[in-house]
């Protein structure tokens, strides 16, 4: 495609996202039609360069306005440098994506629920298909699943993510830094679109959760903040790897009760400068309500509901925190993006290295990463899965700063 197409749509773009803005706090059909002319506009143009409709593509009748925009800058990004597979992994990654665009939302699901039918048929794979409907009953995080009752939520779900937002996952591929992540958002991805249960096992890392000495060598001088630290079992597994070197260890946990288990847990390891705080992290100061998980007090989250439970206090980690950060480690049940916007000084001007759990919505393995690059984008990004094979979860985005 010719530069100056390329920078012609551009400029349309940025025009449409500037009335889309508008029209969120002004009611003017004088702008709605020109943002409708300029979407019509655009999209002509990028199906001419791709041959091939945006509707077929990305079902682009199913995005939102902010969606949309963000899919046509994608796609236009990759029209202006196209990605040339380099070897084989490539040329896997590159056919998957390809695969999506042929194949519609529908065709998705229904190939995900044949699968899952075979599993039921099937005796080797009977024990597969239970906890496969089981997890889904005990964690409801990412949809639900009932098929007796005809309810496929979740794989629904799989189907809307992987087909409007494949230019997203081709722009995370190429960010990624090695080709062990990139291997494992193929796995994640061929584990979603197909139920394949062997790739997420080649992938999966062979150190502690978190804790990459290939990405994150030593915690010398380290002030760590764990938000969703649980019992301390993080921090103590990050002791075991790095060793006692740091300088302090804020952990942020919502559950009182599991505070003063932690709490128990530090004295007894003989941990020193860990300041253990009973709030919850959010993109600005409020209160919120203690959820707790009937499964797994691990799972417990927080509820704007005041029917929920206990109150707890929210607070935004960029007025929380009395000291400059190095490393941010999150794990908090679907609570990621709140918290990342509650710190974006931190993230923007400090750098910190990052351990961001990436598993607790279908979206937030790509929008995870895109609001990280939008805060910082001097990180290099790696993806690594610690989790099983029927149902990957365990993965986290790791970043570290580029050597200047």
């Amino acid at each position: 495609m010719q530069s100056e197409q390329i920078a012609g749509i551009l400029a349309l773009l940025e025009t449409i996202g500037k009335g889309m803005e508008y029209l969120q706090s002004h009611e003017d059909a004088k702008t709605a039609r020109a943002v409708l002319a300029g979407r019509r506009s655009a999209a002509l143009q990028i199906e001419q360069a791709l041959g091939d409709t945006l509707t077929k593509r990305i079902s682009a009748d199913a995005l939102c306005d902010a969606e949309w925009l963000s899919a046509m800058y994608r796609i236009v990004e990759q029209l202006a440098d196209p990605f040339e597979p380099a070897n084989a992994f490539d040329r896997e990654f590159l056919g998957f994506i390809q695969h999506i665009w042929n194949t519609s939302e529908d065709e998705l699901l229904q190939q995900m629920k044949r699968t899952l039918n075979e599993w039921k048929k099937t005796p080797d794979r009977k024990g597969a298909y239970q906890g496969f409907v089981d997890y889904f009953a005990r964690f409801p995080l990412w949809g639900t699943l009932h098929p007796e009752r005809g309810d496929f939520d979740t794989l629904r779900r799989r189907a809307a993510v992987l087909k409007r937002h494949s230019y997203d996952f081709l722009w995370l591929y190429r960010r990624l830094e090695d080709y062990l992540s990139k291997r494992t958002l193929t796995a994640i991805l061929s584990n979603w679109a197909v139920l394949d249960l062997a790739y997420p096992q080649t992938v999966k890392s062979i150190f502690p959760d978190y804790w990459e000495p290939d990405i994150f060598p030593d915690n010398r001088g380290d002030v760590l903040v764990d938000v969703g630290a649980y019992v301390g079992d993080s921090i103590a597994q990050y002791t075991r790897v790095y060793g006692a070197g740091y300088k302090r260890i804020y952990a942020y946990e919502v559950s009182p009760d599991v505070c003063e288990t932690m709490r128990a847990n530090v004295q007894r390891l003989g941990l020193h400068d860990v300041v253990i705080r009973n709030k919850g992290a959010g993109a600005q100061r409020g209160e919120m309500f203690l959820n707790r998980s009937a499964s797994d007090a691990s799972a417990n989250q927080l509820s704007a509901d005041a029917g929920a439970g206990q109150r707890i206090e929210v607070v935004p980690l960029d007025e929380d925190l009395p000291e400059p950060v190095t490393f941010l480690k999150m794990d908090i049940e679907g609570a990621e993006w709140d918290t990342l916007l509650g710190c974006e000084k931190i993230v923007s001007q400090q750098s910190p290295r990052l351990a961001i759990c990436v598993y607790h919505g279908y979206d937030d393995l790509w929008r995870i990463p895109a609001l990280i690059e939008s805060m910082n984008p001097n990180y290099e990004m790696y993806l690594r899965h610690y989790g099983g094979n029927l149902i990957p979860t365990e993965f986290v985005l790791l970043c570290r700063p580029r050597k200047r």
